[in-house]
């Protein structure tokens, strides 16, 4: 029986590491055509998964270098898939977004987009864009230059605000949560186990 319970984590664990995406050339002028909006920006909070596998990422922009979107904008992106995405508050990123829809703006963990990391921790996206996040910010500066956002619609002399939402936990509270529920099983399987 145990056997069994190993090999079935290993399994699922296998599974769900392994996204699959095709080889990026480091950005560039030509790909950034492949993009409707580029900004650089700051998670505000991030939506709870929906049912469809997708859930909705809130940013502020710090500098927009290409498309047409205000301040505070909400991208979707996968959450329930081995391609999912993860977004914490606070986390700075530089995102590469597409249309599906009129104002429907979605990202893909095989895209161009990264995350800038902390002094002292690995960037992970260094491989596959051969620049550190400030200089891919300085290409984007002088490639395609800084826009403005456009101005955030007022509604009854109200500014219509985004704002914090439904959040997910950190990256390190995704791993605790996982680690407790990994430990309620192991506890139940040994609770029903001495029963029998």
């Amino acid at each position: 029986m145990r056997l069994i319970l190993v090999s079935f984590f290993v399994f699922i664990s296998s599974v769900s590491i392994s996204c699959e995406c095709v080889t990026l050339s480091p950005i560039s002028k030509e790909l950034s055509n492949n993009y409707d909006v580029v900004f650089c920006g700051i998670v505000d909070s991030v939506g709870l998964c929906g049912e469809e596998g997708t859930a909705i990422a809130y940013f502020t922009i710090t500098e927009l270098y290409k498309g047409n979107v205000q301040k505070q904008v909400k991208i979707n992106f996968d959450c329930n898939t081995e391609c999912m995405m993860s977004f914490a508050t606070d986390d700075n990123w530089i995102i590469y977004a597409k249309y599906s829809k009129f104002d429907f703006l979605n990202i893909s963990i095989c895209d161009h987009n990264r995350k800038k990391f902390n002094a002292g921790e690995e960037d992970i996206y260094l491989i596959v864009s051969k620049r550190t996040f400030e200089k891919e910010l300085d290409f984007l500066k002088t490639n395609l230059t800084v826009l403005e956002t456009v101005e955030s619609t007022v509604v009854n002399n109200t500014v219509t605000d985004i704002g914090r939402h439904n959040e997910q936990p950190s990256s390190w509270g995704k791993i605790v949560l996982l680690l407790i529920s990994v430990l309620a099983m192991a506890i139940v399987y040994f609770v029903t186990r001495k029963k029998k």
